[in-house]
């Protein structure tokens, strides 16, 4: 996770002996696990709960190809092609039922880095996304533990909330590290945009920027990403089991992080504030807090973080009952460099009125794309057990 923090997803690309290379590199990951997962309590009843199941889960696996070529004069062009792998074998590079594993549906770009920086353009990983990841205390930053299961949902929702996706066709400008810090800013323009005439019609487009320090044992961060629909006419979809749908016409996110490292042990602490305006005029808000650990134990460690969710805020007043918590302890064994096996507890306690679930949810395994989430009230939990390789 470290070299993502060097430029977005390009570090690998545009570091150390990546300048002298035109060959391609091959490099993936692997990552199943079993998981065991419930969701009851929903305030509606039991009609609206989830039984416990088991299922298989590919948390985040992905095969990848990235290369670079000097162009002399310090210029570099580099690109990275990387695809999603699933558990149906008939699913993998395809789609089966929710799932879509099409090509090139991860970190994919072209670049050119240079002593300016990096210019970047293709399906990135935003810094808002990257420094949630950065932050998150399991490998990989996935699976029912991660912290996706809170950040920037709005009351609720499976899979990962609106600003923990990629930037799809997008352009990012990252700077030079200078003394371990780094911007970015990247735009996704607004090709999505219908005819004039429309009476629907949309004009969305997204901005975001952001900083991170790195440096001895401290890790800092700040983001800001803003999408916005021009036409205002809602184009923005936002859909969960607490608010209903809304039609946003801009819809904004501030993250800010920080994480020190003990040697030992890390402990960090992330803010995340999603703000929206919906487009019968009130403004919607809510704020979420995350406190990741992790400690060395034997060829290992532990891992574990808390997060809150607090009330949901529409025109200036709380919506009551759509607070949320989430607890995750786990164990990350390392059999070699590249392998490890991990075992870890997850659970999410949903007031009334909110529907929380995992990045992988008990709602919807299928998918990691934002979804309803389970009904209001209901807890979601489980066990994973299960193991990762990289390559």
């Amino acid at each position: 996770m470290q070299k993502k923090l060097i430029a977005l997803a390009v570090a690998g690309l545009v570091s150390g002996a990546a300048f002298a290379q035109s060959n391609v590199t091959i490099y993936g990951v692997m990552d199943a696990t079993y998981d065991n997962v419930q969701a009851n309590s929903a305030t509606a009843g039991s009609g609206n709960n989830y039984n416990s199941r088991g299922r298989t889960t590919f948390n985040s696996s992905y095969i990848g190809f990235k290369g670079s070529e000097s162009l002399g004069n310090g210029l570099t062009a580099v690109f990275q092609i990387e695809t999603g792998i699933g558990e149906d074998p008939s699913g993998s590079f395809g789609s089966v039922g929710n799932k879509n594993y099409g090509w090139a549906n991860r970190d994919t770009m072209i670049a050119l880095a240079g002593g300016f920086g990096t210019i970047a353009f293709g399906n990135i990983t935003g810094p808002t996304r990257l420094l949630g990841n950065v932050m998150d205390p399991n490998a990989g930053a996935t699976g029912i533990g991660a912290n996706t299961a809170l950040l920037g949902k709005m009351g609720g929702g499976s899979g990962a909330g609106v600003f923990d996706q990629r930037l799809a066709n997008a352009i990012a400008y990252i700077s030079p590290t200078f003394n371990g810090f780094y911007g970015v800013v990247g735009y996704q323009p607004n090709e999505s945009r219908s005819l004039d005439t429309s009476a629907n019609s949309t004009d969305i487009s997204a901005w975001t920027l952001g900083g991170v320090y790195s440096g001895g044992p401290i890790l800092a961060g700040l983001t800001w990403t803003k999408a916005k629909d021009s036409d205002g006419h809602g184009g923005i979809a936002y859909n969960n089991n607490t608010v209903g749908t809304l039609a946003l016409d801009d819809a904004s996110d501030i993250r800010a992080a920080f994480r020190y490292d003990f040697g030992m042990a890390t402990v960090g602490i992330m803010y995340d504030r999603m703000k929206a305006t919906i487009n019968a005029g009130n403004d919607a808000k809510q704020d979420v807090w995350y406190i990741p650990v992790t400690f060395k134990l034997g060829n290992g460690k532990i891992i574990g973080q808390y997060g809150w969710a607090q009330k949901v805020k529409v025109g200036g007043n709380d919506v009551d009952d759509t607070k949320a918590k989430h607890f995750e302890i786990g164990y990350e064994y390392n059999l070699s460099k590249r392998t490890m096996v991990k075992a870890l507890w997850s659970q999410i306690t949903n007031d009334a009125k909110a529907s929380y679930d995992f990045l992988y949810g008990v709602s919807d395994s299928t998918t990691t794309s934002y979804g309803a989430g389970v009904k209001p009230g209901a807890d979601p939990r489980g066990l994973s057990v299960g193991i990762r390789h990289s390559f």
